[in-house]
């Protein structure tokens, strides 16, 4: 029987700074696998509260992310600008193109990017195991119930508003401006900010998400490889440009996903849950430490 799948990033986070992640999943007593990206310098005492929890733990190379970190802050890749323009229309001819690609931008850029290529990696050579996979940041995520539960459709991919059009976003904004210019940005900018942090689907659509992530990100190494968090540009570039026909873009706080960020309007039941407009309990709270007041049960 194949499993569910939930897929994060933790890289230089000891434990405690993203205990909640973990509590509230042991609260649920979800049964299926948890796949969490660290440094390979991990403390030792955080690597083994993970393990001791059966967290599958992905390493990467501590000089992998150095080196993207140090060539973000050098600003030659503004410098480099031809020769990524070059590299990429080198690299991108061919079919069997999409390792060459992967290598690529785990190279040169900052994690918040190049995670989408590990989590490739990881699926593509297990997707047989799985059904339904999240992807989620995890500082900043809690859950209040299994996140698969309500989900009864068979190939699927949702993504989850912000409160916000993109107009109204400056980071969103500012990272499409970036990444594809101010015609693009101007296209799509009445649209509604999606947040990366949190995306769900059936394995095979959320490898074909994370194909498409890949290579638009190779694309734009020349412009961007220096800003951390453009992924969320691309993530809102693909979708509002219908590279994932037959997605669902679902309501703020609505669904499996509450992206809290600048949101104006919060229930919380008698329980001390995150609700929806109708009263349900929405599994998974994502940017709950933008409300340090929130009294939610899975902080208790």
């Amino acid at each position: 029987m194949k499993k569910n799948l939930i897929i994060g990033t933790a890289t230089g986070y000891k434990y405690a700074a993203m205990q909640y992640f973990f509590t509230s999943l042991k609260a649920i007593d979800f049964k299926g696998d948890v796949v969490i990206l660290v440094s390979d310098d991990i403390d030792a005492e955080t690597k083994q509260l993970l393990l001791n929890q059966d967290v599958i733990l992905i390493y990467i190379k501590k000089s992998v992310l150095s080196f993207s970190k140090k060539y973000a802050a050098s600003r030659l890749w503004k410098v480099h600008y031809l020769f990524h323009k070059a590299l990429y229309a080198l690299l991108s001819p061919g079919k069997d193109n999409l390792n060459t690609l992967s290598k690529y931008v785990k190279t040169f850029h900052l994690v918040s990017g190049s995670r989408y290529c590990y989590y490739y990696e990881y699926l593509l050579a297990n997707q047989d195991k799985y059904d339904l996979v999240l992807i989620t940041d995890v500082r900043d995520v809690l859950f209040q119930a299994d996140p698969f539960a309500g989900i009864r459709n068979n190939s699927f991919l949702n993504f989850y508003s912000e409160a916000h059009s993109i107009a109204n976003s400056f980071y969103t904004s500012y990272w499409l401006r970036h990444a594809f210019g101010k015609k693009a940005l101007a296209q799509i900018a009445d649209k509604v900010s999606i947040c990366s942090g949190t995306t769900i689907g059936s394995v095979n659509q959320i490898i074909n998400y994370l194909e498409a992530m890949i290579k638009m990100q190779a694309k734009i190494t020349a412009g961007l490889t220096g800003l951390g968090g453009f992924d969320q540009g691309v993530h809102n570039y693909l979708v509002h440009n219908n590279y994932f026909p037959g997605s669902n873009l679902l309501e703020n706080n609505e669904g499996e996903v509450a992206t809290l960020g600048e949101s104006n309007s919060i229930a919380v039941n008698s329980d001390h849950e995150l609700t929806d407009k109708k009263g349900h309990v929405i599994p998974v709270v994502h940017q709950f430490d933008r409300f340090p007041d929130l009294k939610l049960k899975a902080l208790l």
